[in-house]
């Protein structure tokens, strides 16, 4: 199965209708996953890019990347997210196209009571990641809720968490368990591993890009904020310009493999997640190519 393409951007396009991505993370230990989502989000094609995060690294934060602004959040004494900021995090998240949760989050009790709280109320896209998936362990059903589109990207254990099963027993049926997983939460799922699995919606992606030079910290934060950006390419307010939340997480796995691929070359180990960033944008390239001269993706 070809992946999804991604539509031509019109040349009237501007920062605003090219995607607005919100990334929600960090904690005082994990400053730098939220700006890597940013920068997956900004190198898929994002116009604009914030990253809420708590006061104390907010400074931290905007110094590694110039290109996107920041919001500094209500924080615990152990420098997560406060569940206090629930508030001022909706009206915030009410400017924005999709919302990015998860990388660098922390497993703090407020936090993750945040996350419970917040994910129902938004009424955007969300994609949830890292520890945005520990708060559902047990309680995915109250996803379900949910109206706006929900993407999980869990790794084999995460998953097992989530199911309340063993790493092993998922890994025995991967493609089961990312179907458990989505019709429970209502969400599209994105399996990662080898082969990473798309599910949801009745329909069922395997990918054929990445390998193991994808095994370094940092990865799986480009790759959230990747499927952000085309998340925020919303099909109700364009048709003609957004892809639907399976093709978006499609399209992300594809694209986030294949940037991993071609800068990695001959290296199984050694990429770094700044590095694998900086070849999505010529994958995407690629892909429009390819679709202009009918040859295969």
């Amino acid at each position: 199965m070809d992946p999804p393409l991604l539509p031509d951007r019109p040349r009237n396009a501007n920062k605003v209708t090219a995607g607005r991505v919100l990334v929600v993370g960090g904690s005082r230990d994990m400053a730098g996953a939220p700006a890597m989502a940013g920068l997956g989000a900004l190198r898929a094609g994002a116009g604009l890019v914030r990253l809420a995060v708590p006061r104390g690294i907010q400074a931290l934060v905007a110094g590694y990347r110039c290109e996107t602004t920041t919001a500094g959040l209500p924080e615990t004494d152990a420098g997560a997210l406060s569940n206090s900021a629930h508030a001022e995090l909706l009206t915030l998240a009410g400017g924005w196209d999709a919302v990015v949760l998860g990388p660098g989050l922390g497993r703090d009790e407020q936090t993750l009571d945040l996350v419970r709280t917040f994910t129902p109320a938004m009424d955007r896209p969300a994609l949830l990641d890292a520890d945005a998936l520990f708060a559902w362990n047990g309680r995915l059903e109250e996803l379900a809720s949910r109206h706006a589109p929900t993407v999980l990207t869990p790794h084999e254990g995460e998953a097992a968490r989530l199911l309340g099963v063993t790493s092993e027993e998922v890994r025995a049926d991967r493609q089961a368990a990312a179907r458990r997983i989505a019709d429970a939460a209502g969400a599209i799922v994105v399996l990662k591993g080898p082969h990473t699995l798309v599910a949801g919606d009745g329909r069922l992606y395997v990918n054929q890009t990445g390998g193991p030079a994808l095994a370094t910290g940092g990865t799986g934060d480009v790759l959230a904020g990747v499927i952000g950006a085309f998340l925020a390419l919303d099909p109700n307010l364009d048709p003609a310009a957004g892809l639907d939340a399976f093709d978006a997480a499609c399209l992300g796995v594809h694209v986030h493999g294949a940037a991993a691929d071609a800068v990695a070359g001959e290296r199984d180990r050694g990429l770094l997640a700044t590095e694998l960033a900086s070849g999505v944008p010529h994958i995407i390239a690629a892909l429009r190519s390819k679709r202009q001269t009918g040859a295969g993706l």
